[in-house]
């Protein structure tokens, strides 16, 4: 990509370098949320959680739809990542040299989705997260599980034939590597995540679906 007719977008390992980078997304964010109901002061420490939400998950997704579908793991280096940080939701995404990595068992993706995505890219970026604003790692850990379970859950639902596979790779990733201990399923075999992303303190905002919160207002058995 030629940056030079696209100056503002922003190289994803920037984000894990730069605090005026990633600034610009949570300016964005907490304008947005400042304009709800009452107009609340949100606190960054909310602010923060949900921008590193919503950047794993525009990253995460299109990676694991295409290896679903595909039986290959788009791979490129951080540094040829590129996201425009401005605007509504999907921020547009560009990996333009990008290989290919062949996939077979659900067991396979994870673990190549670990090696190539989650240590070189989310990883350092979560760290960032955390010296940056010092929120709590468990609620960025928790992050990007819930961004990981639900781009599998979307592309199971969007393609109901990839279901049982989307199913089978998010327990393998809750299985072993970084995201192990950071979720699991509840009895009726839906995601909850083991911590929370904050949501909950905007005022009105309620609770996710796949919160830990949610499971112990359900009175889940595994809930607390």
């Amino acid at each position: 990509m030629d940056e030079r007719r696209a100056p503002d977008w922003t190289c994803w390992a920037a984000l894990s370098a730069d605090a005026k980078a990633l600034r610009l997304r949570t300016d964005e964010v907490r304008a947005v949320l400042a304009a709800g109901p009452g107009s609340p002061d949100v606190e960054p420490g909310v602010v923060a959680s949900l921008t590193h939400l919503g950047l794993v998950a525009r990253l995460v997704s299109p990676l694991l739809g295409a290896a679903l579908l595909s039986g290959v793991l788009p791979v490129t280096p951080v540094e040829d990542v590129h996201i425009d940080l401005t605007g509504a939701n999907p921020l547009p995404l560009a990996l333009p040299a990008t290989s290919a990595v062949a996939i077979g068992s659900a067991e396979e993706l994870a673990a190549a989705f670990q090696l190539h995505w989650l240590t070189p890219a989310v990883r350092p970026f979560t760290r960032a997260v955390r010296a940056f604003w010092s929120v709590s790692p468990r609620v960025l850990e928790g992050n990007v599980t819930s961004a990981v379970a639900g781009a599998l859950r979307m592309a199971g639902t969007a393609r109901p034939e990839l279901a049982a596979r989307a199913d089978a790779v998010l327990d393998a990733l809750l299985g072993s590597g970084p995201l192990a201990g950071t979720g699991r399923r509840r009895d009726d075999g839906s995601f909850v995540r083991r911590s929370c992303c904050l949501f909950y303190r905007l005022p009105g905002a309620g609770i996710c679906g796949d919160c830990v919160l949610d499971a112990r207002a359900r009175g889940d058995e595994n809930g607390a």
